[in-house]
């Protein structure tokens, strides 16, 4: 059996999950990360050039972006047994991520060429803020947004099956597997990705080993379109004690 590259990447914790992948942070990889509880997000990739479409006929996603400026959305993410709930908001020159848990926030707001980060913790009033030099928030995709990520040619994939249709948080979706396979063309782990049918990002993902546990994933709650403005994500360090940061 030929072999193929998962989509979906796994954390590097465990050996049964398709394709790992982590590097070391940069700046502007800072946005790219779960700052509220240092959890990696994850970056995709196809399978090999040149593979048989799965799905006779299938047809690229159609993927729409213009959600990524201006929206609310709450999300949960599990790791290994251990699951956090996520909430974002941004707009233009502003955007934040609050960990439903810890109450902890984590801002990022344009400032020029720069981007100011604060993490602000709540139940001390302590923060911390950082300076990511030439950076533009409006180029960084930014926390469930880089994880929900899939390519346009995803649903033409060898190794992925259409399953149903389906909703996520009250949206129509569509659901698919797919299994990824070692050199010995033997099966290590495998996944079901529910696809939003308006924007065609991966509203909802399982990746699971061979035992049947999830090793890791996502599903959206909630989210709304428009409507956010930097006075309503309600940004303020009154009454904390900030410490300057590496950036």
């Amino acid at each position: 059996m030929k072999k193929f590259i998962a989509l979906f990447l796994s954390v590097c914790t465990a050996a049964l999950l398709f394709t790992a992948c982590k590097t070391n942070k940069t700046p502007e990889e800072d946005l790219n990360v779960y700052a509220t509880t240092a959890k990696h997000t994850q970056n995709f990739i196809g399978t090999e050039p040149g593979a048989t479409a799965g799905n006779p006929g299938g047809t690229p996603i159609l993927i729409d972006n213009s959600w990524t400026s201006n929206y609310t959305l709450t999300y949960e993410f599990t790791e290994n047994g251990e699951m956090s709930t996520l909430t974002e908001r941004r707009c233009a020159g502003m955007y934040s991520v609050t960990d439903a848990g810890s109450g902890i926030t984590s801002y990022f707001i344009q400032d020029g060429d720069n981007i100011d980060q604060y993490v602000l913790n709540p139940a001390d009033n302590t923060g911390t803020h950082a300076v990511l030099n030439g950076q533009n928030l409006a180029d960084v995709p930014t926390g469930f947004m880089k994880i929900a990520y899939v390519s346009p040619a995803f649903t033409t994939y060898a190794n992925v099956e259409y399953q149903s249709a389906d909703s996520v948080a009250d949206r129509p979706a569509q659901k698919y597997n797919q299994s990824a396979y070692n050199d010995a063309g033997l099966l290590t782990a495998y996944a079901f990705v529910w696809l939003d049918s308006a924007y065609g990002f991966a509203s909802k993902c399982q990746v699971y080993n061979l035992t049947g546990n999830i090793n890791t994933g996502w599903e959206l709650k909630s989210l709304t379109v428009g409507g956010v403005s930097a006075e309503s994500i309600g940004f303020s360090t009154d009454g904390y004690t900030i410490t300057e940061a590496e950036g």
